[in-house]
């Protein structure tokens, strides 16, 4: 037969053949009536590899039918080329599609290793299902050349955590091929296994980007009192990739020491891009200094160290420097503004929003945008302030005002969603109206968006309207 049925107490797989003709597809769909308590139907298409558009008439009776016996009905291991029969069908949204990676042999799961889209999804599902036979079968790889197969055999085994296997593991940190190299590092971190921390330096040591930063976590995972200094001399490599591999360890690691040697190194770097990484690191420890050291950074002639500092003093909130940053806002340097609003969207409450509300007219286009990306984000109602500015020049401060109005004011945003929709000469901001709308579902709605159709001169516009009919 070219289907088969496997029922799991109260949940019934069905696995079709790839040369499935239509009257079986029919015959399983009229047999899924006679069944009883089922609470899960579950259509496997793993040995299908396309689909004629008439045997979708049988998946529809199939779900059809298992509605009728009170069962949920899925769809699962639906390859690209079948995908994209049930999309020219429009019936994607109608099936709900899942993976599932138990109908596989094990030898057809870890060829999915080859396949990007799978291979980290594959990876957990293995450990998470973990036995002898699938152990055979990643120690069979890491016999095998395929690097990219080794890398995920090597991964999987240390998701489950399968300490048997840390001597051969070991033995891939001599490997000629940075990828295996770098599984290796990671594993033998999570293992814990401290007799491989001098050969894990000499993998950071080697300054391969992706292996650095790998050794570098497994570094602060083995970490002893020995390490924080031991790394500080790391930060004065000729590497630009060995430093920033350091500051990660010692960030991991996060004592007094590796604070002192990161605020030390922040003096004496002189590569923007690497003190952007300092100012990230610093903003990680919880001691003091670490403000001050931020609000400096925001008054770097280097936009990547203005952003870092302003993204480290969002993350720690730094109420105590909040005067220190508002008085930055209106600063002749348009991006020292920008910055200083950025952080104020995370620290500012009501009371304090004013002040950014009274600087919008005095600031340049991209602080303003950022004054209104800011107010989004404080709690309060500041309706009345974006109606003021709706009839900016800017499209970005336009898209973003109707966004913060629809979190601040609900009653507000119908009409103004609706106008801007209709009548604003920006795709993108029609767009962002567009979905608003779509959530109101305002009165009229269809016979509205029919009407845009039949004139929107922007085909993102014209696409996502089509999306939204197809769902109402």
């Amino acid at each position: 037969m070219s289907y088969k049925f496997t029922r799991y107490g109260d949940f019934l797989k069905i696995l079709v053949e790839q040369d499935a003709p239509f009257k079986d597809l029919e015959d399983a769909a009229r047999g899924i009536v006679n069944l009883k308590d089922l609470k899960r139907i579950s259509l496997d298409l793993k040995n299908c590899y396309y689909i004629q558009s008439k045997a979708l008439a049988a998946l529809i009776a199939m779900k059809k039918n298992s509605a009728k016996i009170g069962a949920e009905f899925i769809v699962t291991n639906v390859c690209d080329n079948i995908y994209q029969v049930m999309e020219m069908a429009n019936l994607t949204s109608y099936f709900n599609i899942e993976e599932d990676f138990s109908s596989y042999t094990s030898s057809e799961l870890v060829e999915k290793f080859f396949q990007p889209d799978y291979a980290d999804r594959v990876s957990d599902f293995i450990a998470e299902s973990y036995s002898d036979e699938f152990r055979a079968k990643l120690l069979e790889i890491l016999e095998m050349p395929e690097p990219e197969l080794k890398f995920y055999a090597i991964l999987t085994m240390g998701k489950a955590h399968d300490y048997s296997a840390e001597e051969r593991i070991k033995q891939e940190l001599d490997s000629e091929i940075p990828l295996i190299v770098q599984a290796s590092v990671l594993v033998l971190g999570w293992f814990g296994d401290s007799g491989s921390k001098e050969k894990i330096y000499g993998v950071l040591e080697t300054g391969h980007e992706e292996v650095a930063e790998a050794a570098a976590a497994s570094i602060a995972l083995l970490s002893d009192d020995s390490d924080a200094a031991r790394l500080g001399k790391l930060l004065t490599s000729q590497s630009k990739i060995i430093r920033t591999a350091a500051i990660q360890a010692l960030t991991l690691i996060n004592d007094d020491n590796c604070f002192e040697l990161l605020k030390g190194a922040l003096d004496n770097e002189k590569e923007d891009d690497v003190k952007a990484v300092l100012i990230r690191a610093i903003s990680s420890f919880n001691r003091s200094g670490v403000s001050d050291i931020l609000i400096k950074g925001l008054d770097s002639k280097s936009i990547k160290i203005r952003e870092a500092s302003a993204s480290g003093l969002a993350k720690i909130k730094a109420k105590d420097k909040l005067e220190d940053i508002m008085s930055r806002i209106t600063d002749n340097d348009a991006w020292v503004g920008y910055f200083a609003v950025k952080a104020c969207g995370e620290i500012c409450s009501a009371s304090e929003a004013d002040r950014l509300m009274s600087s919008y007219d005095k600031v340049d286009e991209n602080v303003k945008l950022a004054i209104v990306e800011a107010l989004g984000k404080i709690p309060g109602d500041f309706s009345d302030f974006y109606m003021s500015i709706l009839d900016n020049g800017n499209e970005d401060i336009r898209k973003e005002v109707l966004s913060s109005l629809f979190h601040d004011n609900k009653e507000n945003i119908n009409a103004v969603a609706l106008n801007l929709f209709e009548n604003d000469s920006s795709w993108l901001v029609r767009y962002k109206a567009l979905e608003i709308l779509e959530q109101i579902r305002p009165e009229g709605f269809r016979d509205m968006l029919m009407s845009r159709l039949a004139v929107d001169n922007s085909k993102y516009v014209k696409e996502k309207i089509q999306a939204v009919l197809e769902e109402i």
